[in-house]
């Protein structure tokens, strides 16, 4: 080959390298040394191994139980006795526990509890998932949290915390009739906290759920200073919606988002209804709706 040629086909090929064509090692090498080693360090570290997401179910929510969804991304399964949130904020909460298999690529989701939260702390948290297997080995690696699960949580906690300094707040388990057929009352029960109340509670407003809306006949108090004696605050309410499945698949219907202000901080307290309650509400929901 004449030498002109040749340096021409040689300048093409390092400029076909240079924009990232692949094969253009020296003639007749293998892959380079540098790309062998971080393919074997990427293979090597433990979140190529397993992956971790922290979340929530929607029936779990205004309660401490999250749920951490293990990803085995291995060609072989293994099998996981126990999983455990580590390094988010919260004191060491209730693991998982149990004997499960966790097949490659079928991520899995494990209920856990979380423990008390840091609500003095003001910086952010890394959350860890740590892992045991049965044959004794474990990995501990970072956990994604998508929908900000473990901050809602923390914050609710939180404010709940100084919410029940002031006031404890339950519904009875008695539904009351509304002015219509159409409507019915919850009583919400205001009992002192299990201490001397060390600051007022003032209720700012109530919220409406999946299962349950405001009647504008009878609106919902706003702004209304909570005396912790065992008194009672009427809330009139009618059907949300009237599909059956709203009941069938009902989740969240019966917690009430119930807004506070309490020692100059303003935030949400979730109050659930009772098992007896919970029943009552639905058969009123099939009435009211005519089923």
């Amino acid at each position: 080959m004449r030498p002109r040629v040749r340096a021409l086909r040689l300048a093409v090929l390092a400029l076909t390298c240079a924009l990232g064509a692949a094969g253009c090692s020296g003639a007749g090498a293998g892959p380079s040394s540098s790309s062998t080693t971080t393919g074997n360090a990427a293979a090597s570290t433990p979140q190529a191994q397993l992956t971790a997401v922290v979340d929530q179910f929607r029936d779990e929510y205004g309660t401490t139980t999250i749920v951490l969804q293990l990803d085995n991304r291995t060609s072989a399964s293994r099998t996981v006795v126990r999983a455990e949130l580590v390094g988010s904020g919260f004191a060491a909460g209730t693991p998982w526990t149990g004997s499960i298999e966790l097949p490659p690529d079928q991520p899995l989701s494990l209920p856990a509890s979380v423990g008390a939260p840091g609500c003095a702390s003001t910086g952010g948290s890394n959350p860890s998932v740590r892992a045991v297997f049965a044959d004794g080995t474990s990995l501990t690696v970072p956990a994604a949290d998508p929908h900000d699960v473990l901050s809602r949580v923390r914050t609710e906690q939180c404010f709940a915390a100084v919410a029940h300094s002031a006031v404890d707040l339950r519904f009875a388990d008695e539904l009351q009739p509304g002015l219509s057929p159409q409507t019915a009352v919850l009583d919400l029960i205001v009992a002192p906290p299990a201490g001397n109340p060390s600051t007022p509670a003032v209720l700012v407003s109530v919220s409406g759920t999946t299962l349950l809306a405001e009647d504008p006949a009878a609106p919902w108090p706003h702004d209304l200073a909570l005396v912790a004696n065992g008194s009672r605050v009427p809330l009139t309410f009618r059907p949300a919606r009237c599909d059956p499945h709203a009941v069938a698949e009902d989740k969240i219907g019966t917690l009430i988002p119930l807004t506070l202000k309490v020692a100059g901080q303003t935030g949400v307290v979730k109050v659930p209804a009772s098992a007896t309650l919970k029943a009552a509400v639905y058969a009123f929901v099939g009435r009211a709706c005519g089923w």
